[in-house]
């Protein structure tokens, strides 16, 4: 069985939108209500975060150097260290009171994130930010925005809308990043659908918020491993380390008891995975 274990007892609310910098040799990661963001370093076990000011559901590095953030004022530009933070877009959401949740960039430099409305069904959209800076609406009438991948050609792209409960996958045009063609690649009967991540080989690797788990799916949508996790609430994985061969995977403790802390100390930790499978190099926004 492949285990998981504890990289770092990083206690947060929600850990989210894991993201691997090539170049710091560094986890990026964020606790969206603690509105920080984080780089985790598994080489040294140093943790090092910023206060962003406002809830963060995800976070993007930049060819400069610096980041984007999807935040609950919208998408922020900064620079690594959190500072000379500027509004690219706000967020608008139907009723009003949205935030961005979790968000990914494509290997074309674009940069995808969702939004979701507390306690309004069907108020969420998924954009697209392109590389000279116009935010495109791609997908409406979305609940809770979460996971984005890519196949390793570019054809697929994969997205879950976690109150639906599965995982569905459309036609991508690469050069363009139009998406057509929407239809139900997996139903998840363990927990809900979270954050996920596309492997080399374009295997789908799901967290399942509520399921102690991520599962790995074949491209035809077929299950084909379960890995536990010591925390009921995954959040999100994403490949990293040198090799990219090491998942990387986010956990929360909100909302949990203090029997349940008992049950689940390391919960709001990061886990490691020796996958057996490399990733596919992180997208990197123009």
């Amino acid at each position: 069985m492949t285990a998981a274990d504890l990289a770092l007892d990083a206690q947060a609310t929600v850990a989210e939108c894991p993201i691997w910098d090539p170049g710091r040799q560094g986890l990026w990661w964020v606790d969206i209500p603690a509105g920080r963001v984080h780089c985790f370093s598994p080489s040294t076990g140093e943790d090092v975060s910023f206060v962003a000011g406002e809830a963060v559901g995800a976070v993007a590095t930049r060819r400069d150097g610096g980041l984007l953030l999807a935040t609950a004022t919208g998408i922020v530009g900064c620079a690594a260290d959190g500072s000379g933070r500027r509004v690219l877009h706000e967020v608008d959401t139907d009723p009003p009171g949205g935030r961005f949740n979790d968000g990914k960039t494509d290997p074309w430099g674009r940069f995808w994130a969702g939004t979701l409305v507390s306690g309004a069904r069907g108020a969420g959209a998924l954009y697209r930010l392109d590389p000279d800076g116009t935010l495109r609406t791609m997908v409406t009438g979305v609940s809770v925005s979460n996971g984005l991948g890519w196949s390793p050609d570019g054809r697929t792209f994969y997205y879950a809308d976690s109150p639906t409960g599965g995982v569905d996958a459309f036609d991508h045009d690469a050069e363009t990043g139009a998406l057509g063609n929407r239809r139900r690649l997996v139903d998840i009967d363990r927990g809900r659908p979270d954050g996920l991540s596309v492997d080399a080989e374009g295997f789908l690797w799901v967290a399942l918020w509520e399921g102690w788990a991520v599962q790995r799916f074949s491209p035809a949508g077929r299950l084909v491993m379960t890995i536990e996790i010591p925390a009921r609430k995954v959040t999100s994985c994403a490949f990293g380390g040198p090799d990219l061969g090491t998942l990387y995977v986010t956990t929360a403790r909100v909302g949990l008891s203090e029997a349940e802390l008992r049950e689940q100390p390391h919960a709001g930790g990061i886990f490691a995975v020796a996958a057996g499978v490399r990733g596919q190099p992180p997208g990197v926004c123009a």
